[in-house]
């Protein structure tokens, strides 16, 4: 008997202790990938993307409905450079002068006041100027509702299909919202364009001189705080912006670029302070501890080396093709991982993969070691015929981080071993009370 109770309590700490050691809750942790410790996020709305693949690298919420407040005004800007010219002269009516109430961000705008598109955007961008965006929708669209729904035809466009907006600034009204993962596409979207990523990037201090109906010089300093000379400089920020309402809470979208990675995060309803030091933890991760490689070159090795691969192309397509990878594809993988040390599964989906795509789709995921480093999605292009891509909403390209913050399976594993055993000692103590509650019923009836 006591060598079995020893037996027992040998396996209970036994599995304990291979379980519930430190390093193995999260795959970011193990030695195999010597990533530092994950940051500890606050806010928790928060969408963190690769700019080049919309990969999500972090995501917090991202599909939740929320207010963006101010930071609506790139996509504004961004409307405003593909629909204009930089030297169009807008006019300012009375009803882009009088949108603004008590405690709004404005430019101190006089009804009739005409600035070019470029002062207008910088009045956007910098100063946040309610009536500014405004005028620059009238101008485009003639009203606001008209402007709104261009606003929201671009937004579907690149694939925030969550998203609707009713105004050009960001004031809160309960048809004015997209998520955390929409706006990250709508930034990008916006970043991608010279023009807005100069004026939203603009660090120094903005002057409009005297215009036909005010004498005085206007000084604009960026309301945003991580570029040079910020209260929360970050050497790697290229450009971004703030917003704030009540009901939004602090937001900020900031763009950040080291080496060849280029990254947009989002983050809403948060606090002032707290939305740039997550942002700025985030950037930090990635940028200091990851890397790109290529994936175009491997598919050929990926097809010989999987059966699953070898038959995905002729269950996407119905007939067999070859798997391809657009030009320049790539994994965002921790710095020493080892391309050709990759790992593959490949899992399968008779249901679309994505709004406008027929036919199923397949997953690869990467593996390095034990942990996960990536997830590639493959199905039809709608572009490209029965070539199979992989896909994001904007260029027929769509990669899906399955994050290395998962549970290691070993958890799993030792919670069944851990019940398993818990049920044998609760067994085993059971029978033998009866055990020695038989024996003392046959005493006594003897």
């Amino acid at each position: 008997m006591k060598i079995n109770r020893f037996l027992v309590f040998f396996v209970i700490v036994t599995v304990l202790c291979g379980i519930f050691t430190p390093n193995t809750v999260l795959a970011s942790e193990d030695d195999s990938i010597s990533l530092p410790e994950f940051p500890e996020i606050q806010s928790q709305y928060v969408c963190l993307m690769d700019a080049d693949s919309g990969e999500v690298l972090f995501s917090r919420n991202s599909d939740s409905r929320c207010y963006p407040a101010s930071t609506t005004k790139l996509l504004t800007g961004l409307l405003a450079i593909e629909n204009c010219k930089m030297d169009d002269i807008i006019t300012f009516s009375a009803n882009a002068v009088n949108s603004i109430e008590f405690g709004d961000a404005h430019a101190s705008i006089a009804i009739g006041e005409q600035l070019t598109m470029e002062q207008a955007l910088y009045c956007l961008l910098l100063r946040s100027a309610n009536e500014v965006a405004y005028g620059i929708a009238e101008h485009i669209s003639g009203n606001m509702s008209n402007f709104a729904a261009l606003m929201n035809a671009k937004a579907a466009s690149i694939g925030a299909v969550n998203t609707n907006f009713s105004n050009a600034s960001g004031l809160t009204d309960i048809f004015h919202y997209t998520t955390p993962y929409d706006m990250a596409l709508i930034a990008v979207e916006c970043f991608n364009s010279k023009e807005l990523t100069k004026i939203s990037g603009h660090s120094g201090i903005y002057t409009i001189g005297p215009t036909n109906k005010n004498n005085f010089t206007r000084y604009y300093k960026h309301r945003y705080e991580m570029l040079k000379g910020g209260d929360y400089e970050y050497e790697y920020c290229l450009a971004g912006k703030t917003g704030y309402t009540d009901a939004a809470g602090s937001c900020l979208v900031s763009y950040a670029a080291k080496d060849d990675i280029r990254l947009v995060c989002v983050v809403f309803n948060s606090e002032d302070d707290t939305r740039y030091y997550d942002t700025e933890a985030l950037f930090d991760f990635y940028l200091n501890n990851y890397k790109k490689i290529s994936i175009d070159k491997y598919a050929g090795i990926l097809e010989n080396n999987n059966i699953e691969l070898l038959n995905l192309t002729s269950k996407l397509s119905g007939k067999t093709s070859s798997l391809s990878f657009r030009d320049g594809a790539y994994l965002l993988v921790p710095k020493n991982v080892v391309a050709e040390n990759l790992t593959t599964i490949v899992t399968y989906s008779d249901s679309p993969a994505y709004p406008g795509v027929t036919g199923g789709f397949a997953c690869i995921s990467f593996f390095y070691e034990d942990s996960n480093v990536g997830t590639l999605t493959i199905f039809p292009s709608s572009k490209q015929g029965s070539d199979h891509k992989v896909a994001t909403p904007y260029d027929d390209i769509f990669i899906e981080r399955k994050d290395y913050h998962y549970i290691d399976i070993r958890i799993i594993i030792g919670s069944v071993i851990i019940v398993a055993v818990a049920v044998f000692v609760i067994i085993f103590f059971i029978k033998k009370k009866r055990h020695y509650s038989n024996r003392a019923s046959k005493h006594l009836y003897f």
